[in-house]
């Protein structure tokens, strides 16, 4: 498995890949702008030019980027769906251009303001039903575009939806093009979600092998929790300060199913914590 974190672009994009190099990365996740703005300026030339430049002069990769966290794809107003929908567009037509092959993205949530109504199957399969649809207006507008949309699970806080392997593969099925998408998953958002790395590793994989096609999984976010298995809630911890635990990232590290995913860091510390957490968890493929 190839190691990263989601490294700072402050000052140029290009310096992503110099963070990247300094942690001692074999790839990087990023943002391509803002993640807490809507508009961006466009890229220039230059821009786009003196990141390829430095992304194929350090060898890393496959690289990630991050969407917008202001994106939200499953909402049922249709301004803001429409909002979302241009917003993802823009974020693709950059990852493109820049020659990075996954755009990860979370699905979105249904927005609901009744708490009761958290959990209503229709409600939450009505959302999903809208993400596909954006997801395929993306893809209908980016004809011969070779990166891949990577749908990300998450955790379940508030009224995220794409929290079970189900309903990811609900997104999935109701997608035009299927080949020009990967899956993600993130370690603790499936934890926060209820699946039991620490007690049934093998049983999550089954299930997901059930309900995915295991060519689908591109990268993992592997991140320690801070929060207890089934509390849907979202808060990442570095490796060996979590309710995970080492047994967890291990079983990922020497899982030769694994080896040709890309695993990217999203815990807290920065250069300095991320260096050490990649080393560790290169010595936990060894054992």
């Amino acid at each position: 498995m190839k190691l990263g974190a989601h490294v700072s672009v402050a000052g140029g994009l290009h310096n992503g890949v110099a963070e990247a190099l300094a942690i001692g990365a074999d790839t990087f996740q990023m943002f391509s702008k803002n993640q807490r703005q809507w508009i961006a300026k466009p890229l220039t030339d230059d821009q786009r030019d003196q990141f390829r430049t430095a992304l194929a002069e350090s060898g890393l990769g496959p690289v990630m980027i991050h969407d917008s966290y202001l994106i939200n794809m499953g909402s049922p107003d249709e301004t803001k769906g429409k909002r979302a929908q241009h917003a993802f567009l823009e974020e693709y037509r950059r990852c493109e251009a820049l020659g990075v092959p996954y755009l990860n993205f979370h699905p979105g949530s249904h927005t609901h303001p009744n708490k009761a109504m958290r959990d209503d199957h229709a409600t939450r399969e009505a959302a999903l039903e809208r993400i596909a649809g954006h997801i395929n207006t993306t893809l209908a507008k980016t004809e011969g575009f070779e990166s891949l949309l990577v749908l990300e699970n998450a955790a379940g806080q508030g009224t995220n939806v794409g929290i079970t392997f189900g309903e990811l593969a609900h997104i999935l099925e109701r997608v035009d093009d299927p080949s020009r998408m990967g899956v993600c998953i993130d370690t603790q958002h499936a934890w926060a979600a209820g699946y039991d790395w620490a007690g049934d590793y093998d049983g999550v994989w089954t299930e997901f092998d059930s309900l995915i096609d295991r060519e689908r999984l591109v990268g993992m976010h592997l991140n320690d929790s801070l929060s207890d298995r089934g509390s849907r809630v979202d808060r990442h911890a570095n490796h060996g300060e979590g309710k995970l635990g080492e047994s967890v990232f291990t079983s990922i590290m020497q899982d030769s199913r694994l080896e040709d995913v890309a695993g990217y860091l999203e815990t807290p510390g920065g250069p300095d914590r991320w260096r050490p957490e990649i080393a560790r968890l290169r010595k936990l493929a060894e054992r």
